[in-house]
């Protein structure tokens, strides 16, 4: 490694307070792409990026992002989980984005390559690990509206504590706005999905809420996802989540979920949740937890949710199935039980 990059990395200092998404790692991982071809990845110092005031993804926003997450556990071991769901759904954004997509060996290097550089600095602490945000974006600065020519991809980290600062969430239904529609982009991961939930997390906020739940556009009728996360309800013996469409992003934890449902005596379902079927099998106790799901929170169980003006509680016990998932999964991402699956990528 370069001298300069070494000592970047090796002086590296930050507080105890990490947050999430504001303790950036001091470099990260380059791959320019013109006439085209990409070119040969390279770890660069992080910092502002150069960028004509004409390029494309400031104009039209053709941008995508992954998240992911590297673990530290107490043998000092950093590991990658399913990391190879990252590229695919990578490359499946790309080309809803009309974007040239990156080899997956080389986007799954790109981030070996950056963790394993950043290694000693992975956090271990409860709720803490190294998130990685691998992204790619327009750079040719024309202004006619068609995909851009040049791009540029970049792997950034930064050190990461607990999404939530409570250990459950409260959920307001919108009723009235949509993020994603039919025919639209609401299964790639890019900026205009997030930034179409903003006004309706100003109101979910207003009425004391901590996440919106999207229904569908259509109908405003049938459950979707949350803003940044996927949703699931335990409803006697199932383990219910919304059936994959494209206006709903295919969570890698939504499938690690589903795959290790019968382990917790689960079945698991994708279905469509009619809302107002949901909210009587709450208050008839049928439907005893339901929880959000994703990189960023790993899983949050749902406290209430806010529907119609009324507030359905949900069970609060200690107990919780969903907690007896995370702590299943944190212990797979951290290579500290068994891996059945296979899903586990040791980097050091």
């Amino acid at each position: 490694m370069d001298a300069k990059l070494q000592t970047l990395i090796d002086n590296f200092t930050y507080t105890e307070d990490l947050g999430f998404g504001k303790t950036m790692a001091p470099v990260m991982m380059e791959m320019l792409f013109e006439n085209g071809k990409w070119s040969s990845a390279q770890m660069i110092p992080y910092g502002p990026l150069q960028i004509d005031p004409a390029a494309k993804v400031l104009h039209y926003a053709q941008e995508i992002f992954e998240g992911m997450k590297a673990y530290k556990n107490e043998n000092g071991e950093v590991t990658l989980f399913r990391p190879d769901m990252n590229a695919k759904r990578f490359n499946l954004s790309a080309k809803r984005m009309a974007m040239p997509e990156v080899e997956e060996q080389e986007f799954l290097n790109c981030c070996l390559v950056l963790t394993k550089a950043l290694a000693k600095h992975v956090p271990s602490g409860k709720g803490q690990s190294l998130y990685l945000r691998p992204f790619m974006i327009a750079t040719e600065p024309t202004l006619g509206v068609k995909a851009s020519s040049t791009y540029a991809f970049y792997v950034i980290a930064c050190l990461v504590e607990s999404y939530f600062p409570r250990p459950s969430v409260r959920v307001y239904v919108e009723e009235k706005d949509c993020r994603a529609a039919p025919g639209g982009v609401g299964s790639a991961k890019t900026g205009a999905n997030y930034g179409a939930s903003l006004m309706a997390y100003q109101k979910t906020q207003k009425e004391g809420f901590d996440q919106t739940l999207w229904l569908d556009a259509i109908n405003k009728r049938y459950v979707e996802e949350l803003s940044g996360m996927n949703f699931f309800a335990i409803i006697g013996d199932e383990l219910v989540t919304p059936s994959l469409n494209d206006t709903i992003l295919a969570g890698i934890t939504r499938d690690s979920i589903l795959k290790m449902a019968n382990e917790f005596g689960f079945k698991p379902v994708e279905r469509r949740i009619d809302i107002n079927e949901l909210v009587k099998q709450v208050e008839s106790g049928e439907c005893s937890e339901a929880f959000a799901c994703g990189t960023a929170s790993v899983i949050a169980p749902i406290e209430n949710l806010g529907y119609q003006n009324r507030i359905y509680p949900l069970a609060k016990k200690e107990d919780l199935n969903s907690l007896l998932i995370k702590e299943r999964l944190l212990e797979l991402q951290r290579n500290q039980g068994p891996d059945p699956y296979q899903w586990v990528v040791k980097v050091n």
